[in-house]
């Protein structure tokens, strides 16, 4: 059945009741409402020219062309319409649209609507988008992952400068897609898995379709999920050491021989193989440290091996610098310079963080000020040692740099600006800090990082901890760390701590960027700096010098080590034995100098001083 009663001055009809209407033309009248709820065989609508302020189409399966321009509408209700395949709405005064239900969608045509605040498209449909002359009001368009860069490039040339486009309006695909998950659960009693079994987070997981390679991690409900189309997938399970982890299966193939909403569930078991011993720690800075502030720090420690384990953890500071003011998780004991943790029965693969607040001395501080550019070096370990099987991440030394400025979104690798050779192709650690400087809160956030190939192996990254429940993707060289529902409150913060290992051919004078785009619900991404870790030569231990115009005391120390030297001091650089350095002091100027390896745990260390006369090395031991 068809309609036609256009350009007749209608102000209103009544079409109800017309099940078997199918065309419905009623353009340039003088309609102010207009229901065609309850047609369900209608196909096509055109009702431009009118004075219609609402219009609901919801539940309209087969309606395939609707033209409503030129009318007064503030909304529309396209919910449910899975045919529709052309949309002209434009000259209206819509401040949103929103066709994600819209999945068979050609033609979006939504000019001169000057209104127009937010456009939401991820619908799956990759249709072609109009929206000319509708001023600069526009803020926000959400559309699929493949049409960014088309409609990113049209909104350039239209010249919407408050315009920001992206995908993560929601973190599923748009339209239909189909769905590969499953819970992936750790069988300590080496019995098999069944839900009484421990959840196993972290765990890598890899997809390949042939063409292209992603990853993503399970979460900390065990769970992980990828979202495709149609296809054959390859899954595989690739724990940080495969060593010591037997995943059943450890690989499993599916297809898919369309996208219609497809669900493919495939649990995965964690068998230990053998007893292996392997406990990490990690101190990151949460922000800066600066005079006379709080400065925050995240202390993470993780069993990575296949036992579970019970012990400590302990936390050397510089108690003459900064006072401890609290801490997120309750401590065991704290004495002097150091603050001990206790952990009991911790899972392999599970991991624990403690936020900690310090106070920083003031420039002004009588005896042990603190001043720009002075260095708070911190030093964490966890027990038990004896067994573990990679020793060397027991032990985690941060040295940081006071500063005068703070920056609440940033990145910061916890190695330092520089780091040996010997350190290349071995893992960098990065904190990526975040925090809701608006007034209003929260809901969704988004940590998008693009990994330089030619610096990093992005194959390597390992997500060590997340303040909020977040979900992974890794799609070629792109990682995101998606935190849904977060509900960050204004002045709330929280993090990212990862590892990736650099690229194993650098060489000295190379250096490796990192960086980080932050999205808070729909606004544009704050970009943070531009992290930068310079590749620098080793330090040479052979060349400890018994020159006497520097003079180096006590040796041994409990930790303020004195330096005299017969011309002005211009820096000094302290390594550890391993020829890592650990600080650097500049600007001194001065004959004398003090420098403080309190926080530093025992053992030998190498003082760089550099005089008026050149450079020396000195050893110091302390005990």
């Amino acid at each position: 059945m068809t309609l036609a009663c256009y350009g007749c001055g209608l102000p209103a009809i009544n079409v109800q009741g017309l099940l078997n209407l199918k065309t419905f033309t009623c353009f340039e009248n003088q309609l102010t409402a207009l229901n065609v709820q309850g047609l369900p065989n209608l196909q096509y609508l055109s009702c431009y020219s009118n004075q219609l302020t609402t219009l609901d189409l919801h539940g309209l399966t087969n309606l395939y062309y609707l033209s409503c321009a030129k009318n007064q509408l503030a909304s529309f209700n396209v919910q449910g319409c899975t045919g529709l395949q052309q949309i002209y709405c434009d000259n209206n005064k819509f401040t949103t649209i929103n066709v994600e239900d819209c999945i068979s969608l050609q033609t979006f045509r939504c000019e001169v609507n000057p209104l127009l605040v937010s456009i939401f498209m991820k619908n799956g449909a990759n249709e072609f988008l109009s929206m000319s002359n509708n001023g600069n009001a526009l803020q926000y368009i959400c559309c699929d992952e493949g049409q960014i860069a088309a409609i990113q490039s049209a909104v350039s040339s239209l010249n919407f400068t408050n315009c920001n486009v992206n995908s993560y309006c929601t973190f599923n695909p748009g339209g239909n897609y189909n769905t590969i998950t499953g819970i992936v659960r750790f069988d300590e009693n080496n019995n098999g898995c069944d839900p009484n079994d421990e959840l196993f987070e972290h765990l890598k997981i890899k997809i390949n379709d042939g063409t292209n390679i992603g990853s993503t991690f399970s979460n900390s409900q065990g769970k992980y999920f990828f979202y495709t189309i149609a296809g054959n997938f390859a899954i595989t399970t690739e724990a940080e050491n495969p060593s010591l982890f037997q995943a059943v299966p450890g690989s499993f193939n599916t297809n898919f021989a369309n996208s219609n909403n497809n669900i493919f569930t495939q649990d995965i078991c964690i068998k230990a193989i053998g007893n292996s011993n392997d406990l990490e720690v990690v101190i990151a800075p949460v922000g800066s440290a600066r005079p006379g502030f709080n400065a925050k720090y995240k202390l993470m420690w993780r069993n990575k091996g296949n036992t579970t384990l019970s012990g400590n953890v302990t936390l050397n500071f510089d108690n003459l610098k900064i006072a401890f003011v609290s801490s997120s998780l309750p401590y065991a004991s704290i004495a002097g310079n150091q603050i001990t943790y206790s952990f009991t029965n911790l899972k392999p693969y599970q991991n624990k963080a403690t936020e900690i607040i310090f106070s920083v001395n003031p420039p002004t501080h009588p005896t042990h000020p603190v001043n720009i550019g002075n260095h708070l070096i911190f030093t964490a370990g966890i027990n038990p040692s004896l067994n573990d099987i990679l020793p060397l991440d027991n032990h985690f030394v941060f040295n940081q740099t006071v500063t005068g400025s703070y920056d609440p979104n940033d990145i910061e690798c916890i190695e330092g600006n520089s780091i040996p050779v010997s350190m290349v192709g071995q893992y960098l650690h990065y904190i990526v800090n975040f925090e809701n400087t608006g007034t209003a809160p929260t809901e969704n956030i988004v940590v998008e990082m693009n990994i330089d190939p030619a610096d990093f192996d992005i194959n390597t990254l390992q997500l060590q901890h997340s303040s909020y429940p977040s979900f992974t993707k890794i799609t070629g060289n792109k990682v995101e760390f998606m935190m849904k529902q977060a509900n960050l409150g204004s002045g709330g913060h929280g993090n990212i701590l990862m590892k990736i290992k650099s690229k194993g051919n650098l060489t000295i004078g190379d250096k490796v960027i990192n960086k980080a785009n932050i999205y808070f619900d729909y606004n544009f991404p704050i970009v943070t700096n531009d992290e930068i870790t310079n590749i620098e030569s080793q330090l040479k231990t052979s060349e400890v010098q018994k020159d006497q115009s520097v003079n180096l005391y006590p040796n041994p120390t409990k930790g303020d080590v004195n330096i005299e030297a017969d011309s002005r001091i211009q820096s000094v650089e302290v390594f550890d034995a391993a020829g890592r350095i650990i600080q650097k002091h500049t600007g001194i100027n001065s004959q004398n100098a003090k420098i403080s390896i309190h926080s530093s745990s025992n053992g030998i260390y190498y003082f760089k001083v550099l005089t008026g006369k050149g450079t020396l090395l000195k050893k110091v031991s302390k005990n």
